[in-house]
């Protein structure tokens, strides 16, 4: 029998109005099933979340919200440990309207239970169950063991210890999805007693995220337990998910901010020493785990060896007074490992820079290494790996200062292939200012990833199949990556005042924006 809901919409829908650009959460609790105790106190930390943060928080267990017009209203949805195991949750019109919600670009955050949902419609179930990411099926009985956090480079994860104790309820899944989603957190088999056919064999997941059929989806196995909504580490966890699933929440303006990941900006955020020598350029993106762009002191290349640190240029004539760092074969390393390897996983990316290119050092030169210059790759950027087969994204002059851009999966090894797309723009001219931006889909397929130079329209695209193994390293600005067994020899001369990185693609309104944004800042 389909369970009835109270209807609570009209009561409580109009609270969702009056903060204009709050994150509007869901906290939606509809079940058909088993019920936990912990059910109180999971509706009532996210509501205290909302109070902290100034959500707009709508709690219910109405299914009729699942309509398109009403689920519109909503940057995130949280399936609150709410279980399907006795019948199904979704009428046909309700389950049309979550995929709806989804395929527009809609966050998702499935706690516990909602991993549980088995009596749904045939296709709709198969669905979900990639929603979640696989199916919970059983479990021994609850008891303590530990997680070890595999990422901590996640807004939800960044706050945990390496290795986190909890008492909970050890699920397993209809199958491993590892190679489905991003994992965050995997349990540590051994730290708890099982009989047979109730552990993973060794790789156990427990908490991830995955960009699915065109929305974000978070999902953590967590919360049997009343006291796990009280505990700290966990509240986080989640805050960190929906604030990471509502991204895509804010009104568009002409300079957006929400999937804004990185913005080095040459006004802000620069810490010099010994004659404006840059040593630190931290981002301006506050949430972000990766900070602080640093030099790694290898010495300079061809023409004035030194230290490794770019120069702050200050009040540029031709940048509309404002600042600029110059590069001269030098280059700034963020230390995060992981920070922006998902760009490359299916979320897509947009970065846009101000730059201006100086003429190629010359590319038959040594480096102060004894190294000769690699031809045609003069990098302003990037985060390919140091080893194996260069998974990466990266921008870049070829001598003659011809732009151009691309990414690399690692699926084969080749400087230029079909996995590794060499992306070229117009020849540029020295010693002027330009609006560089690239642009790759989101997806698991194939996508495009298209370049534009000062103007808003794809100077050339490219097809580029999607690798959700790709494993990019540290992201480097002033070379293609953190360039420690060739310094010097895969760099960039000239000077960046702006850069800026989304982890989505921009729709096309949004990128003109933002690059008429920048072109009327600069006076470019």
């Amino acid at each position: 029998m389909r369970l009835l809901f109270p209807f609570l919409l009209v009561l409580f829908l109009p609270t969702l109005l009056p903060a204009q650009n709050a994150l509007r959460v869901l906290n939606f609790q509809g079940d058909n099933g088993f019920q936990h105790d912990s059910k109180d106190e999971a509706l009532q930390m996210i509501k205290l979340l909302g109070i902290k943060n100034e959500w707009d928080v709508l709690t219910t267990s109405n299914i009729s919200v699942f309509t398109d017009s009403q689920l519109k209203q909503f940057d995130v949805l949280v399936f609150n440990n709410n279980c399907g195991t006795a019948g199904p949750i979704f009428t046909a019109g309700a389950a049309q309207a979550l995929q709806n919600y989804i395929r527009n670009g809609g966050g998702f955050v499935g706690i516990h239970c909602a991993g549980a949902i088995w009596k749904e419609e045939e296709g709709f179930q198969e669905w979900y169950a990639g929603l979640i990411g696989t199916t919970l099926i059983a479990h021994p009985e609850v008891q303590p063991a530990t997680l070890d956090v595999e990422n901590r480079a996640h807004l939800a994860t960044s706050h945990l210890p390496s290795r986190w104790h909890m008492k909970d309820e050890w699920h397993i899944f209809s199958a491993n999805p590892r190679d489905k989603v991003n994992v965050l957190i995997s349990l540590d088999e051994g730290t708890y007693k099982a009989d047979e056919g109730l552990k993973m064999g060794g790789d156990h997941p427990f908490t991830w995220y995955h960009y699915y059929d065109g929305g974000r989806s978070f999902f953590t196995s967590l919360g049997h337990e009343t006291d796990t909504y009280k505990d700290a580490n966990f509240q986080k966890m989640v805050e960190g998910g929906i604030k990471w699933a509502g991204k895509r929440s804010a009104k568009p303006t002409s300079f957006p901010d929400y999937g804004l990941l990185l913005d080095l900006d040459a006004d802000q955020g620069v810490a010099v020493e010994e004659g404006d020598r840059v040593v630190r350029w931290t981002n301006q993106v506050q949430e972000s785990i990766a900070k602080e762009f640093e030099p790694h002191d290898y010495g300079l290349r061809l023409r004035k060896p030194g230290s490794g640190r770019p120069l702050l240029k200050r009040a540029c004539a031709d940048l509309n007074g404002h600042n600029a760092i110059v590069f001269e074969e030098d280059e700034l390393i963020n230390q995060e490992e992981d920070a922006f390897d998902f760009l490359l996983q299916g979320s897509g990316y947009t970065w846009i820079t101000v730059i201006k290119p100086y003429p190629t050092a010359d590319p038959d030169g040594k480096t102060e290494f004894g190294l000769y210059r690699l031809k045609d790759v003069n990098s302003f950027m990037g985060n390919l790996r140091n080893d194996g087969r260069y998974e990466g994204l990266w921008g870049c002059f070829d001598d003659d200062l011809t732009v151009w851009c691309g990414s690399r999966s690692g699926v084969t090894f080749g400087r230029f292939d079909e996995n590794n797309p060499k992306l070229s723009g117009p020849t540029l001219q020295p010693n002027q200012f330009y609006v560089i931006a690239a642009r790759m889909g989101a997806g698991v397929g194939t996508v495009n990833i298209e370049l534009f130079v000062n103007q808003p329209e794809a100077f050339s695209r490219i097809d580029y199949p999607v690798s959700q193994a790709s494993n990019p390293s540290n992201l480097a600005i002033g070379t293609e990556r953190d360039a420690t067994n060739h310094p010097g020899s895969e760099s960039f001369d000239g000077e960046i005042a702006r850069f800026l990185i989304y982890e989505r693609p921009l729709s096309d309104e949004e990128l003109a924006g933002v690059m008429n944004y920048l072109r009327e800042t600069y006076r470019l």
